[in-house]
Formats: structure tokens, C-alpha cells, sequence
């Protein structure tokens, strides 16, 4: 981002004289140093306006009077930008980015290598049946899936700006239908087991909306103003899209490369699997994880730098820049290349554990499978629960230019003062688009299925292709809508971090915002101390 001059105007909105006592705790805050914003307006030659007294006046919430936000929002008299957000930060964990480049230029080399053995072997090579997927009328197929997965989600996207709070209501009510629906076709064809763990999570997703049922107008909040940042800022759909194509050529790219080591390594002589072979398919996964994670973490991170930038920046005198997201995407390449280098290292290690781990379960058998799988299992869990930090940890990094080290500490530091509303609220959200995923996919494989099924083309006449195509169609239609899915996800993310680090600079450029995010969530007048 650019360097910004400082502010030669009185832009701040018009702020209340206050008593000197700080006021009294409320909904479980911790105390917080007294927010005075007219002495700092002073400070930096703004004159302070007296008439609009009741700017953050109690809206029938159960307050003690008209309190400001107790954060000490202080002023950066340099960029006229709040203290904490750093728009030119320093390169953080290049040893990290150092290690990644390392390994990826291994796993080139070894894949040039194990190509060329691919390309070796098929070089007598006839066509095969697959060809029929590149015929006109396969690739008609592909194409029907794409756009009725694309139409959907774009319509899905307009309804959930619109009607926010009846597509949080509606999805969940389907969730809980759903499986409870599961839950009771198992247990009519007497399969006890998944038809138990279906009543459970029936029963379980009932008890979540009775309890969270009151936090629906926040997420409300939160999900319409998203969606209409990210309408103006159109690019970064672009951007997620993006990420997906590079995500599928490097998944077939890494297949290749498997296929070809297998080839490179096995002993044909002895019909085994040397040690060898292991150790270099064990590498090529760990590559796979860690380069995935860091292409997915590049565009999360750069989505997140641009709803920041939004949040700080959007009402102040220097406006939103001309590029939001290009400039982020040239920090997260950049200054913070390291640190998502370092948080994708970790999920990488995790997951290469759970590989070895099921390598192990398959090679075993009786308790060897058994703790192997107790093994992966913990994994797993351990994998859920840095994902959920590395999530916010990069909103923080995009955001304020931390290390990870310090962006993971201050993400469990916010977890730990408001778990629960962050838990919740991330699970609101989500859950209206993982819903949307999955009647996306399903509507793009039917699509699929209705065309082979009347116009019959050539290469399918048969219909062995039928199953393989109404899979692939399914795949696209939930990844598109789980691409746009991600954009919204990562834009709550970033609020909802910058709400609790600093919801002050929102009360300063989005006074009308701020109100209507207070009146669902008043403890967002506390930021949360370190």
C-alpha cells in the first residue's frame, strides 16, 4: 500500500464530552483504558463538534448510558491512520519462505525427472476412451456444469445480500432437516450406526439453533455488509478464482508427478517397494500440502488486506486506494510471504502425519490399524483446530503486517476474550454457504446427467462415462460456489479481527456501520486488551 499524507481536515465524527470515571464493565468485558476522542482531535489541530451529543446514545440495550468505545484508537499524525495498522510493514519469517522456495525446487527437479518417465512409457501410445472427454460434446458437458454451478452461485449471492437474515434461518432449518431426514432412512434399512450419529447431529444442530437463535442479527449485520464490499470490489472473486485454477493444474500436475515416481522408484526385478520409494512419496505429499496451503493462504490473506483496507479506510480523508487488490496481493507476495509460508508449513506437517499415519493403517492389520487410526484421528483434530487459528492469524498478518508467531498469539488472545461469539458467528456464516455448496453441486451433476441422458452423445452411447461425469459435474458446481464462498468467509473474518483489535477507527469513518453493528453486539464497544 501506498504512503498516505496526513490528514488537513476535520473529518472524525463528532464525538460527546464524558465524565472523567471510566464506565462500568458490561456484558463481561475486561477494563479498558478511557476512550477520549475530543482531546485527541485536539491533539491534531481537529476541532471537536458539540451538537450531535447522542452519537453513540443507547439504542435499547441493556447499557449504562451513551458510552464510546473505551479503545484507545490513537491517530499515526504521519498517515492519519490508526496507530496499530501498518501500512508499509517489514518482511516478517523469511526463513520460512527461504525453506519453502528449498523444497520446491526439489520437488521440481524430481518431477522432472519422474515426467520424463511418464512420457516415456506412454510413448507408443494410443488415445484410449478417455479421448471422448475432449470431443465437442464432452467438453458441452463440462461446460453445462460450469455455468449452472455459476449461475447459481451468483444468484445465491444476490439472495444472501438481500435477505441475509432469511438465508441464515432457512439454512440452518434445512441442516437440521437433513439430517435428521439421513438419520431416519438409516435406521428404516437398520443400519443402527450411521443412523445414531445422525439423530445426534440432528439433535445437536436443533440445540445450537435454540441457543444461538440470538446472535443471528449480528451475523446479519456482518453478512450483508460483506457482501456489498466485496460487489464493489469485484476483482477479488476474480482473485479466488484464480486460486482455484492454479489449485487444479497443480493437483493434476502432482498426480502426474506420483504416477511417474512410482514408475521411477519401484524394483520391477523383485515386484517390491523399497524403502526409498517411501521416503520420496512421503516428500511429494509433504510438497503437495505445503505449496497448496500456501497458494490458498496467499489469496485469504490477500482478500483479508483488501476488507481491511475497506475498514480503515473507506470515510477517511485518503479514501480507498486505486488498487485495493492488487496492492494486497503485492503484500501478501511480499512482506508476508514469509509468515504464510511459515502458518502453511505447519498444516503441511500435520497432514503429511496423517498420510503416514494411513500408509501405516493399510500396511497393518489388528491393533498396529487400530492405533494408527486413534493416530489420525488426533490429527485431525489437531489440523481442525490450527486451520480455525491460521484462519484469523492471516487476517491479523494481512491486516497489521505481523509475524505469524505474534499474529497466532494475538488471534488466541482474541479466541480467549470472545470465543464464543467468534465460534458462533463463524459457524452462522458458514453453514449458509457449505448449504449452498452442496445444492450447487448437486443442481451442476444433474445438469450433467439431464444432457447425456437426451442428447445422447457419441462417446457415451454406452453409458460408461455417465457416473465419472455427473462426479466431475457435482465437483465444479461446489467448488464454485465454495470459491465465492471463501471470499465471503475471508471478509467476516477480517471484520470481525478488526472489530476487536480496533472497533473505534469504524466509529471514526462508518459511524452509521458501527451503529447498527453495536445495537446487535454492544460488547464491540470494548477492544480486546493484550
Amino acid at each position: 500500500m501506498a504512503n498516505y499524507p496526513p490528514p488537513n481536515q476535520s473529518y472524525y465524527p463528532p464525538q460527546p464530552q464524558y465524565p472523567p470515571q471510566p464506565p462500568p464493565l458490561q456484558y463481561g468485558a475486561q477494563q479498558q483504558p478511557q476512550y477520549q476522542p475530543l482531546q485527541q482531535q485536539q491533539q491534531w489541530g481537529l476541532q471537536p463538534n458539540t451538537q450531535q451529543q447522542q452519537h453513540f446514545a443507547s439504542q435499547g440495550q441493556p447499557m449504562t448510558g451513551a458510552m464510546p468505545p473505551s479503545y484507545d484508537g490513537t491517530i499515526n499524525p504521519e498517515t492519519g491512520l490508526p496507530t496499530k495498522f501498518n501500512p508499509k510493514p517489514k518482511y516478517n519469517d523469511i526463513w520460512a519462505f527461504i525453506l519453502f522456495l528449498i523444497q520446491l525446487a526439489a520437488f521440481v527437479v524430481l518431477s522432472y525427472f519422474s515426467i520424463s518417465k511418464v512420457v516415456e512409457g506412454r510413448r507408443g501410445g494410443s488415445t484410449g476412451p478417455l479421448a471422448g472427454f475432449f470431443s465437442i460434446s464432452g467438453l458441452i458437458t463440462l461446460f453445462i456444469s460450469i455455468a449452472v454451478g455459476a449461475i447459481f452461485s451468483i444468484v445465491y449471492f444476490l439472495l444472501t445480500q438481500a435477505f441475509p437474515r432469511q438465508v441464515i434461518k432457512v439454512t440452518f432449518a434445512v441442516s437440521i432437516v437433513l439430517y435428521l431426514a439421513v438419520a431416519l432412512y438409516y435406521l428404516y434399512r437398520r443400519m443402527w450406526l450411521p443412523g445414531i450419529f445422525g439423530l445426534i447431529f440432528g439433535i445437536l444442530y436443533a440445540s445450537m439453533w435454540w441457543f444461538w437463535r440470538s446472535r443471528i442479527p449480528f451475523a446479519t449485520v456482518m453478512l450483508q455488509t460483506v457482501t456489498a464490499v466485496s460487489r464493489q470490489y469485484k476483482a477479488i472473486f476474480a482473485l479466488a478464482f484464480l486460486g482455484l485454477f492454479l489449485q487444479i493444474v497443480y493437483s493434476v500436475y502432482f498426480m502426474t508427478v506420483i504416477a511417474g515416481t512410482y514408475d521411477l522408484f519401484y524394483n520391477t526385478a523383485t515386484g517390491s517397494s523399497p524403502a526409498s520409494l517411501k521416503v520420496v512419496i512421503v516428500f511429494c505429499f509433504f510438497s503437495f500440502y505445503w505449496t497448496s496451503q500456501v497458494i490458498a493462504n496467499i489469496m485469504h490473506t490477500t482478500i483479508c488486506g483488501v476488507f481491511a483496507t475497506y475498514y480503515f479506510m473507506a470515510g477517511s480523508p485518503q479514501g480507498m486506494t486505486k488498487s485495493p487488490t492488487i496492492e494486497s496481493l503485492k503484500r501478501a507476495c511480499t512482506t508476508s510471504i514469509g509468515s504464510i509460508c511459515f502458518g502453511s508449513l505447519i498444516i503441511a506437517v500435520i497432514q503429511t502425519l496423517r498420510t503416514i499415519a494411513n500408509m501405516a493403517r493399510g500396511d497393518s492389520d489388528g491393533i498396529m490399524a487400530f492405533v494408527a487410526c486413534l493416530i489420525d484421528c488426533i490429527l485431525a483434530c489437531m489440523q481442525g483446530i490450527v486451520e480455525f487459528i491460521n484462519k484469523y492469524a492471516f487476517a491479523q498478518i494481512a491486516t497489521y503486517g505481523k509475524s505469524y508467531m505474534d499474529a497466532a498469539r494475538d488471534t488466541w488472545t482474541i479466541l480467549k476474550d470472545r470465543g464464543v461469539d467468534q465460534i458462533i458467528n463463524d459457524n452462522l456464516i458458514g453453514n449458509v454457504w457449505g448449504m449452498a455448496a452442496i445444492v450447487s453441486g448437486v443442481l451442476s451433476g444433474l445438469a450433467s446427467f439431464l444432457y447425456l441422458r437426451f442428447a445422447d452423445p457419441v462417446f457415451n452411447r454406452s453409458g460408461e462415462f455417465t457416473t465419472v461425469l455427473v462426479i466431475m459435474g457435482f465437483v465444479m458446481g461446489l467448488q464454485i460456489c465454495f470459491t465465492i464462498g471463501t471470499v465471503i468467509d475471508s471478509g467476516v473474518v477480517t471484520t470481525f479481527v478488526c472489530l476487536a483489535e480496533d472497533p473505534a477507527a469504524l466509529a471514526r469513518t462508518k459511524p452509521e456501520l458501527f451503529e447498527r453493528i453495536r445495537e446487535t453486539y454492544p460488547e464491540v464497544v470494548q477492544g480486546v486488551r493484550y
